[in-house]
């Protein structure tokens, strides 16, 4: 198998600066962005007393972008340069945040307000990450890309487990409505790391010159590259099969703990934090597991590992509740490494000018999962109780899994080297024509 070429340039295990300055400012944007869908929520049930349907409008505001600009934003970043795509957006979010206290202060705040600024906020997401994965090939070397991503998940992963209870203090404290200057000013950090994050001078080794086209015809691109490539269309299936299953579990596992399990609040809090250290463990460890395994053989043990999520089907009152949270530990812990093994490998595989669309159209595939499985677990816990409903959705997630062993790089060590760049340019081109 060919391996990445390295074209002479050393390579050193630390960082480089730039990607330390861009990590900090990620980080503290991403604690921020955490405690924001905590405190919108707060705020819409403590101050505008919402109801379920405003709840729900709340939620769908937030994912919604990636269903609604996922493509064509793919399309329109891939054309953009990913710095200062990533600024602005991080710009326009801070604005909409910082709107929430004012509107609040002047009492015009109202609850369709807050749902428009859960869909900017959701909107900046989309265009930030879809130019991440080329911001990061500019400032650190191939070698370098696993390190690089682990810090990034793993960095993720620990704000899901402190953003929820620090946006509860925050609003203890100072009110939900002025702790959301707190996420406008996480922005602002983060712009501003960005705008001291300086670029190598050069561009990844698998960039090509690109004849320029229309949006539609972009988008047909990278589209087409994903449904015609084994390997991306695979895992784009594999991520929109598995999310269904998993949005199940979060649906349902607070409903599953206090009605069946009859678990205290804190044991509540507790228990759904163990995924989210999961998560944080598996971030650290991914590139490990990778250059032990391999990068296919990898993503195939670390699948198999996350069926342990079935552990959460044990689960009984009192001490029942560890099996719970050793299943939800297990799960995030082998999903987050396994993000961080095939993350690095796309970085490496899809040419530069098709990532943000090769990169939006996967999510956007996972995210369009969300709202069907949301409606299907709530209708099955209903019907059929919740344990019961959850074993359906958990299947589901294993039935996918279970497919690891026999996907396109069945008998490989590692993952595929990329094409020719101009190979996956050409037949994408032939493709939207």
């Amino acid at each position: 198998m060919r391996q990445l070429p390295n074209r002479g340039r050393p390579t050193s295990p630390r960082l480089p600066r730039a990607f330390r300055v861009f990590w900090f400012g990620e980080t503290v944007s991403l604690f921020g962005t955490a405690t924001t869908a905590t405190l919108l929520s707060l705020l819409a049930a403590t101050q505008l007393d919402a109801g379920p349907g405003w709840m729900g409008f709340l939620a769908a505001a937030s994912w919604s972008p990636w269903l609604i600009l996922g493509l064509p934003a793919g399309a329109l970043v891939d054309r953009w340069p990913p710095r200062t795509t990533m600024i602005v957006s991080d710009l326009i979010a801070a604005t909409a945040a910082a709107a929430v206290p004012v509107l609040w202060l002047t009492d015009m705040l109202s609850l369709p307000a807050l749902v428009t600024v859960a869909f900017v906020i959701g909107s900046c997401a989309v265009v930030f990450r879809a130019a991440l994965p080329r911001l990061v090939t500019r400032v650190v070397d191939p070698e370098q890309l696993g390190t690089a991503n682990s810090m990034l998940y793993a960095t993720e992963s620990a704000s899901t487990v402190v953003g929820p209870g620090l946006a509860g203090l925050i609003a203890q404290a100072v009110s939900a409505a002025v702790g959301m200057l707190l996420d406008a000013v996480s922005y602002l950090v983060s712009a501003a790391c960005l705008a001291r994050t300086r670029l190598a001078a050069r561009t990844p080794d698998h960039a090509v010159a690109v004849p320029e086209e229309s949006l539609p015809r972009r988008i047909r691109a990278g589209v087409n590259v994903v449904a015609h490539d084994r390997y991306l269309r695979y895992f784009a299936g594999l991520a929109a099969v598995q999310n269904f299953g998993l949005t199940g579990l979060l649906s349902l596992q607070v409903l599953f703990l206090v009605d069946e399990l009859a678990a205290p609040q804190a044991v509540t809090g507790l228990v759904l934090a163990t995924g989210g250290v999961g998560g944080v463990i598996g971030g650290l460890l991914g590139p490990h597991v990778a250059r032990r395994l391999g990068t296919a053989r990898g993503p195939i043990a670390l699948q198999l590992t996350s069926c342990g999520c079935l552990l959460v089907l044990l689960a009984g009152p009192g001490a029942g509740v560890a099996w719970m949270a050793a299943g939800l530990l297990l799960c995030e812990f082998a999903i987050v490494a396994d993000n961080v093994i095939r993350t690095t490998w796309r970085l490496t595989y899809v040419p530069d000018h098709l990532q943000a669309r090769v990169s939006t159209t996967i999510q956007m595939l996972a995210f369009a999962a969300m709202p069907a499985s949301g409606l299907v677990s709530g209708w099955l816990g209903q019907q059929l109780g919740v344990r019961t409903a959850l074993a359906i959705m958990l299947g589901v997630y294993v039935a996918g899994a279970l497919t690891m062993p026999f996907g396109p790089f069945r008998g490989l060590r590692d993952l595929p080297a990329p094409p020719r760049p101009e190979r996956l340019l050409e037949e994408a081109a032939a493709a939207a024509r």
